[in-house]
């Protein structure tokens, strides 16, 4: 897929946001601090904004992907929520684990369609 990158605020903005997640996705998967999540969401939330229901084909062409991050995020959000220890046990931790790598595995696809790497 061509991306025109210039005069596109827009395209340049989620690109920057796919960075950003890209970082905070291996930080947490690093560290295993939870406490960058609530970031990830910021991220998640305005990439969404700017990619869902846009008609522009450098966002329908990465839709399938977006589903994938948008969804392994909820789910994240569910497992973390309706975890009723006090801590975060090694079932949720997996789970987590999990839906984090399909995150980033999302977002390098999409980097790759970009070009960008």
């Amino acid at each position: 897929m061509a991306t025109d990158l210039e005069g596109n605020k827009k395209l340049q903005r989620f690109i920057e946001l796919l960075a950003d997640l890209n970082r905070q996705t291996v930080q947490v998967l690093k560290t295993g601090d939870a406490e960058l999540l609530i970031e990830m969401n910021g991220t998640v939330e305005e990439m969404y904004s700017i990619q869902h229901g846009s008609k522009e084909e450098a966002f329908t062409a990465i839709d399938e992907d977006m589903q994938i991050i948008y969804q392994n995020f909820n789910a994240v959000v569910v497992m973390i929520k309706t975890n009723e220890k006090a801590f975060v046990d090694k079932t949720t931790s997996e789970a987590v684990r999990k839906f984090l790598h399909n995150i980033f595995d999302a977002n390098v696809r999409i980097v790759i369609a970009y070009g960008l790497a």
